[in-house]
């Protein structure tokens, strides 16, 4: 590391109180090239820049929040996949596997990357994207992806996760703003459609090619599902409380609406005829109607 002249120069004392590293880690990242060697006056004494608060911190945040060993730090920093006088200020890393911390430009990137993994698994198929796939796809070089993510699958957990809360976010608002349970259900259908559209490309490849291998993912399509019904069936049992709706069992009038929602999705995706999407919400709408509606619903 340079000194400009404009910063004190740490001792090793300092460096690690300032980063909660003992003083012989710091050694040790500096003997095993983790950290580029710092400016020695005597053969006992060594200065380092500031810029050495950043390094050893972003030591900590991989090894800790991102799960590498120091030997894969190394092997990263072999690679070339990034240096540290180029590297990412720690600040920028600080909570991004969590809904909480983490600068605007930390979470930026985070959504380029997930946006960009969306699109490649899709294309490619999941097992068969790798990281160098992702990386090349995004204009990144391989190790910042790790920056942000410990594998691939971190990738797809998180992509679920963000569709999790767009479906939370729209149907709460409809479920909870409408006048009654059946306009609820009723009032759901579109928005349904459009986010199976959106999402399409994972929702097959979840069924074509991940559901039955990787328990995890599997799990997180579970906890989707479960939401969307549990809504669907709040929904019923105010319809049928309100008499708006005739007496059904609410678990499995839930379960069909969204068994016909997902079919009706998959015209636009499988069928060489394409219906607007106005279209088949207005005719789903008026089935699901026709199912439930009691005799005294307008």
């Amino acid at each position: 590391m340079v000194n400009t002249g404009t910063q004190k120069l740490l001792r090793i004392g300092e460096l690690s109180r300032r980063t909660g590293i003992s003083t012989s880690a710091i050694n040790y990242y500096v003997r095993e090239g983790l950290l580029p060697p710092p400016l020695k006056t005597a053969p006992n004494m060594a200065y380092y820049d500031p810029g050495y608060i950043d390094m050893v911190n972003s030591i900590k945040i991989l090894q800790r929040e991102k799960g590498l060993s120091l030997n894969e730090i190394k092997d990263l920093l072999e690679q070339g996949q990034f240096s540290w006088p180029e590297g990412f200020p720690p600040e920028d890393f600080s909570g991004v596997d969590g809904t909480a911390g983490g600068s605007r430009r930390a979470l930026d990137r985070r959504k380029h990357i997930m946006s960009i993994a969306a699109r490649v698994f899709a294309e490619k198929g999941y097992y068969a994207t790798t990281i160098a796939d992702l990386a090349q796809a995004a204009g990144i070089a391989k190790g910042t992806i790790y920056w942000y993510f410990s594998n691939k699958r971190a990738i797809m957990l998180s992509i679920l996760d963000d569709i999790s809360g767009e479906i939370t976010g729209t149907f709460g608002a409809v479920l909870r703003d409408a006048p009654d349970g059946l306009q609820a259900l009723l009032d759901c259908v579109e928005p349904a459609l459009l986010l199976l559209e959106k999402h399409g490309p994972i929702y097959l490849m979840y069924f074509l090619e991940i559901g039955s291998t990787d328990s995890s993912i599997q799990e997180k399509f579970r906890q989707i599902y479960q939401t969307v019904h549990a809504g669907a069936r709040l929904a019923v049992e105010r319809g049928i409380n309100d008499g708006h709706i005739r007496k059904v069992n609410s678990d499995l009038a839930a379960y069909a609406v969204m068994g016909l929602v997902e079919r009706v999705s998959e015209i636009g995706g499988l069928s060489s005829h394409r219906i607007p999407v106005e279209e088949r919400a207005a005719e789903t709408r008026e089935m699901v109607r026709r199912a439930l509606a009691s005799d005294g619903a307008s």
